[in-house]
């Protein structure tokens, strides 16, 4: 799973790195390019909601070899296209496949293990999402860069039909036991404590990813890390974020409360630092509080999962679909809000909103561990 996850997360978020190549080859603007980042987060933004709990029954083992084998098909029949609504249509298409693994995947990753040691087992998928975070953008540019778009779709084709033969061979069948029924579904979210559990993931999200999705045009024209050592201060922070994906699956088996008050605080130091040393010229100094922060990413991701699963832990498939869901809002927001400060104060006004949404999460997250102290320790 956490490698299945791996290829996924790289067809997601390796289209990062490409969008000057996808405007050549389709001979298109950079903004239409675009379509093919915002287009595939939004059918993810919806589709989590629906999708697991309609896939919820099938044999575990079926879906994802299926999920893997379409999403290497639609990546090959892009590449191979040379109209651009076409090449657009099998990256949207691929999108609807996402949910249906991703949040699977860490349901069934909850399942194999004691219900108290489930965060850590779901720490590892999240690895995959870290590995795919580190390699996907990489692997992707470096096809694109020597062979264009279609080297790049075709590359992330093979990884996915490598994981879909690795999981035929080696995934054991597992039987679905999710019965649809959107009524209970429909129930279940407008359970209060989900209601703020979702508002303070999307929150925590927005925040985060406000100053993620710049990092690097952060470094690059603020602190002037360039070339070579930009590669490394992000390949550098990849890596870290599975130690801290490690680390947080663990500090939420033993003290979660403390874990989701305290990480969110502690991030704000490293942005607040960040900030302050931003301009010093300092580069050995901005390299390892950027590795920090990559270090926060696996802990973030792991903190708003958990969040949600433990909101409603009697069904897990719509829970981890809510994450998904409000994980791809707050990678939006964070986008366009950025987006309107870049453009109308600067590059610099992004840590500070950063700093003073992820406070606002603490108190939406302190609020239902108020409330609803039973499902918190």
């Amino acid at each position: 799973m956490v490698f299945g996850t791996f290829g996924i997360l790289s067809t997601e978020l390796g289209f990062v790195g490409i969008l000057p190549q996808i405007a050549s080859y389709f001979n298109v603007t950079l903004d239409m390019a675009g379509l093919f980042i915002s287009g595939f987060s939004f059918v993810i933004m919806i589709g989590s909601l629906v999708i697991p709990l309609i896939v919820g029954k099938c044999n575990r083992k079926h879906l994802f070899v299926l999920v893997l084998l379409f999403m290497s098909i639609f990546s090959f029949a892009g590449g191979l296209t040379h109209n651009f609504y076409v090449a657009l249509a099998c990256r949207i298409i691929s999108a609807f496949f996402y949910p249906a693994y991703i949040s699977i995947a860490f349901t069934v990753a909850g399942e194999l293990v004691d219900p108290v040691d489930a965060p850590r087992a779901v720490s590892k998928v999240v690895m995959g999402f870290s590995a795919g975070e580190i390699l996907g953008l990489p692997i992707c540019t470096f096809f694109a860069n020597h062979g264009g778009y279609p080297m790049a779709m075709f590359a992330l084709g093979f990884l996915n039909l490598v994981s879909c033969i690795v999981t035929l061979l080696f995934f054991p069948s597992i039987e679905g036991h999710v019965d649809v029924n959107f009524k209970n579904q429909l129930k279940l979210s407008r359970k209060p404590i989900l209601i703020l559990s979702a508002i303070g993931v999307a929150v925590f999200s927005t925040g985060f990813c406000l100053y993620y999705n710049y990092a690097a045009s952060f470094l690059q024209i603020i602190s002037h890390i360039t070339g070579e050592f930009i590669t490394f201060t992000l390949l550098l922070g990849g890596v870290m974020s599975i130690v801290g994906s490690w680390l947080t699956g663990r500090l939420l088996v033993k003290i979660p409360g403390k874990t989701v008050i305290v990480a969110p605080v502690v991030i704000c130091i490293n942005l607040a630092l960040l900030l302050l040393f931003a301009t010093s010229g300092n580069m050995i100094f901005m390299i390892v509080l950027s590795a920090l922060f990559g270090f926060f990413e696996g802990v973030f991701t792991n903190i708003i999962q958990y969040w949600i699963i433990t909101a409603i832990p009697q069904a897990s498939e719509f829970a981890n679909g809510v994450f998904m869901s409000m994980l791809n809002v707050g990678v939006t927001l964070g986008a366009v809000i950025g987006g309107f400060l870049i453009a109308d104060i600067g590059l610099m006004a992004i840590i500070p909103a950063s700093i003073i949404i992820i406070l606002l999460s603490i108190i939406l997250f302190a609020s239902r561990m108020y409330k609803f102290s039973k499902t918190t320790s």
